[in-house]
């Protein structure tokens, strides 16, 4: 019945082709426009059959955007926009707002396929406006459909949702008396269409975010093993440090002085040559090398100038009686200076230790 149906078109077309003026082009057009949405297959024969020479340029116009629409509604992949494109010039001068919006909404499709995508967007926006005024809702859910899924071609998912809520939108604006359940079956494909391009999207952001942590992850196992290896750089260098700081305190010149007075016996009636240079570059020494200074002040801030020196030749095992000229104080009173920084000053009275070896400890 089908092959019969285009027989029948064909033989009137070709009856038509007699009548003057080009009645058959308008004709074919015509009854190709009817045919094109239900039976595209029997409109593209009979646009096969219309003579193009016999076109004027309205007509011209038509059979351009029927031959576009045949080709998309068939999912034919378009190869050049030349067509769509004269039927776009002659409607943005000549047409009406619902010729404009099909034009530019094929011409979108066509923009699409050759990735043209820029192009393509403003088209299908363009479109749609131009449908919306119209209040051609049918067409605007068409064109929202189609432009949802450029939009997914590209990965624009959140656009290509604001697509698919328009065309539900759209569809809820069709009021068809004649068959109302049409459009409630089409109002419930269009609001499946939301969800599972919503469903689609919370599934590809879950997955971008999955990917992320794996990703955060990955750098965190990275970081941490260069943390390690930095770790064990700065214990390195710390150990390196502080053997090459007890190697300058060792080979001090101060350092020797001050070991050398522990030769020395109370009875020696040589006082040994200890400036005040030599005071300050052995306290210096023992604070870089041991931190005595800074840590016998937070015991005690009343600490003077003239305890930290005796604590500091204690700290090298110097004994009261060798160092007691240096202080210009005789052994006893330098004993009992000793016993009150212990007890008075660091204020540890019960403590069993010497203040030679609290020192030390520090």
């Amino acid at each position: 019945m089908g092959n019969l149906r285009i027989l029948l078109y064909v033989f009137v077309l070709s009856l038509a082709a007699c009548h003057p003026e080009g009645t058959n082009v308008k004709q074919g057009l015509d009854k190709a426009a009817q045919l094109i949405e239900q039976d595209p297959d029997t409109a593209s024969i009979i646009l096969e059959t219309i003579q193009m020479n016999q076109m004027n340029e309205a007509q011209l116009a038509e059979y351009n955007l029927l031959c576009t629409q045949f080709n998309e509604d068939k999912n034919i992949p378009h190869s050049s926009d030349n067509q769509i494109r004269q039927a776009v010039s002659y409607y943005e001068q000549y047409g009406d707002k619902y010729q404009k919006s099909r034009a530019y909404y094929y011409l979108a499709c066509v923009e699409s396929d050759l990735n043209q995508e820029k192009d393509a967007e403003i088209h299908f926006k363009e479109a749609i406006k131009l449908a919306a005024q119209t209040e051609e809702y049918e067409q605007m859910t068409k064109i929202c459909k189609r432009c949802s899924l450029y939009y997914q071609k590209y990965g624009n998912f959140d656009e290509a949702l604001e697509m698919e809520r328009k065309a539900y939108a759209s569809q809820l604006m069709l009021i068809d008396s004649n068959d109302r359940s049409t459009v409630i079956l089409s109002s419930a494909l269009g609001l499946f269409g939301v969800m599972s391009l919503l469903l689609g999207l919370l599934w590809k952001k879950h997955l971008s975010v999955h990917s992320q942590l794996d990703t955060f992850k990955e750098e965190m196992q990275k970081k941490d093993v260069e943390s390690d290896k930095l770790a064990l750089q700065c214990n390195y260098l710390e150990e390196k440090y502080q053997s090459l700081q007890q190697h300058i305190y060792e080979d001090s010149p101060v350092i020797s002085k001050v070991r050398q007075l522990k030769e020395r016996t109370a009875l020696s009636s040589r006082v040994p040559s200890f400036s005040e240079k030599d005071w300050t570059e052995l306290l210096r020494l023992q604070e870089s090398v041991y931190g005595l200074v800074s840590k016998l002040k937070e015991l005690s801030p009343r600490l003077t100038e003239e305890d930290l020196r005796v604590c500091a030749f204690l700290r090298e095992g110097v004994q009261p009686a060798c160092f007691a000229d240096l202080m210009k104080l005789t052994v006893e009173t330098l004993t009992r200076r000793i016993s009150r920084i212990k007890t008075e000053k660091l204020m540890l009275v019960n403590s069993k230790e010497s203040l030679e070896d609290i020192v030390k400890s520090l």
